[in-house]
């Protein structure tokens, strides 16, 4: 059954705003068609969707972990007298299956390459998110026309660590790393392979290991968002990987991967890529053997203070979003000292 959603979001008030919005709202399973207008102080959204797939509830959700935006619902007969002209790449969409991860990544990846201070906010609104977010977690306030309260303001990313606990990580050889085992600095990543920012961090992570030799590691830990449907399954697949001793190299393939969207037949494809006994690999994944692991990642990443994905923490300090590599680089460079 389709619903029609109209409302008026307060506070989306620069381009990189909408644009952000609509490529979030895009990776929704379930939006059939999309308007975003802007207005003078607000921008209109006009949706229609799938209410078998998704509901009302998961349409706010990501509008509030888009940024620090104010949500109404409004009727058709609103006046839309103070209507801005719309950019060309407003106009109504059909948002096809799989091209979500596709739209946020490019996003991600323009965002990072322009105005870093204004990104950096609008990403950590991004990673405000827990794992089984988007189920009917946002406050309601029925006593106003704006029936959902926005989320509190993100905080800004740290440059460096130096905020929060300094969390103790006891590093096993069973842990999945890459790099030096007994290397000076440690990232561990909490991460979900179904994040467009998180395969942003993705290559930067890889070329600090390349520039770090000897000096970095990278501890890989899962943080599955329930808004995501098929992050805790690609995650089980890359367990299944490591029992054939291939987890880094189901993990790249992934993340290298993750533009053209996830299903099972495609973990298990990626599986034969590989060279993985795929009889075993495939029992494995359809047993769900390791979606108790997957979720104890998740739970103690949120007993450490995660929200959201990507969380590293460098020396055990949390450090939050995907930033840009020379970012991550004065980090390494200051844990080093």
């Amino acid at each position: 059954m389709h619903t029609k959603l109209n409302l008026k979001i307060q506070g989306a008030t620069h381009a990189a705003d909408r644009e952000l919005l609509e490529d979030n709202l895009k990776s929704l399973d379930g939006v059939k068609a999309l308007k975003i207008t802007p207005f003078k102080g607000y921008v209109g959204v006009k949706m229609d969707i799938d209410s078998h797939k998704i509901s009302k509830q998961e349409v706010v959700d990501i509008i509030k972990i888009s940024g620090d935006f104010k949500i109404e619902e409004v009727k058709e007969a609103e006046d839309n007298s103070d209507k801005e002209t719309a950019p060309a790449n407003s106009s109504m969409e059909t948002a096809p299956d799989g091209v979500a991860s596709k739209t946020a990544f490019i996003f991600g990846l323009l965002a990072g390459i322009g105005a870093a201070a204004l990104v950096g906010s609008i990403i950590l609104g991004y990673i405000l998110l827990k794992p089984g977010f988007g189920k009917g977690s946002g406050s309601r306030n029925s006593a106003a026309t704006d029936i959902w309260a926005p989320s509190p303001a993100p905080a800004a990313a740290p440059s460096a660590p130096g905020a929060g606990p300094i969390q103790e990580f006891d590093i096993t050889k069973d842990d999945h790393i890459r790099g030096d085992f007994k290397a000076p600095v440690t990232l561990v990543e909490y991460s979900d392979f179904e994040c467009p920012f998180c395969e942003r961090a993705y290559p930067t992570f890889k070329k600090l290991l390349t520039d770090y030799s000897g000096k970095v590691r990278l501890v890989y830990k899962h943080f599955p968002l329930g808004f995501h449907p098929n992050a805790q399954k690609a995650a089980e697949a890359s367990e299944c990987a490591d029992e054939q001793g291939k987890f880094w190299e189901y993990h790249d393939k992934l993340f290298e991967n993750q533009p053209g969207g996830y299903s099972l037949d495609k973990f298990k494809q990626w599986a034969k890529d590989l060279n993985l006994q795929t009889a075993k690999f495939n029992d494995c994944l359809d047993s769900g053997k390791y979606a108790g692991k997957v979720q104890a990642d998740a739970t103690d990443g949120q007993k450490r203070g995660v929200q959201g994905t990507p969380a590293t923490f460098v020396n055990g300090q949390l450090v939050s979003g995907a930033m840009p590599y020379e970012n991550f680089q004065a980090v390494v460079d200051q844990a080093l000292k």
